[in-house]
């Protein structure tokens, strides 16, 4: 019966870590995403305050048109 307790509790500890482990790698993962997420709303301002395409040159319409 205590060796059946001791595998338990140590199983406990084992899953514990593995817990611990997970929930540091989602926090990474969050700090990423969120700093992707800066980068990528950054990039979006920066193209929105570019020329229309319509108005960069060698976009323009032939005269035939």
């Amino acid at each position: 019966m205590n060796e059946r307790i001791n595998k338990l509790e140590t199983l406990s500890a084992m899953q514990d870590k593995i817990v611990a482990d997970l929930n540091q790698e989602i926090f990474k993962q969050q700090q990423d995403m969120a700093r992707l997420q800066r980068r990528i709303d950054a990039l979006e301002k920066k193209m929105a305050e570019r020329a229309a395409p319509e108005q960069i040159a060698g976009n323009e319409k032939p005269p035939h048109y």
